[in-house]
């Protein structure tokens, strides 16, 4: 069943939606969007993993080792980094950082972000957590 869950959430496309142009986005970006106060601007997001265990998490690196390096090249993304918890190694986090909204959906769309997300359902022990976050203290330009 997680499984399922998993490949919905990721891969299907938006059903419903209040407006025009979140009908357009991914369901991730949609679920995004939700949270953030203005899509024009810089944000990070978090996605936090768990695997079913030591060798599902050396298969989940594997198979993030292309997308990571595909991703940093892509316009919009200020940064893209897979790290793993020291002291669990059954947990891993993707911290994202992206110029927009819109560079974020264009990113999920990608082919192989799709094929990296259908790789990813059978390590996993739960559904992926996200969470958002906007810049709280930037220093000033001059």
């Amino acid at each position: 069943m997680t499984r399922t869950i998993i490949a919905t959430l990721l891969l299907a496309p938006a059903v419903l939606a209040p407006t025009a142009l979140a009908a357009d986005l991914h369901p991730i970006a949609q679920e995004v969007s939700g949270k953030l106060p203005d899509a024009k601007s810089p944000f990070l997001l978090i996605v936090n993993f768990t695997t079913t265990d030591k060798a599902a998490a050396g298969e989940l690196i594997e198979a993030f080792k292309e997308p990571v390096v595909k991703t940093r090249k892509e316009p919009g993304n200020l940064g893209y980094v897979l790290s793993q918890d020291a002291a669990d190694p059954t947990k891993l986090m993707v911290h994202e950082q992206w110029k927009s909204l819109d560079a974020l959906d264009s990113h999920l769309k990608q082919p192989y972000l799709a094929e990296l997300l259908a790789a990813l359902g059978p390590v996993l022990a739960e559904p992926p957590a996200l969470s958002v976050h906007v810049p709280a203290a930037e220093p000033k330009k001059d």
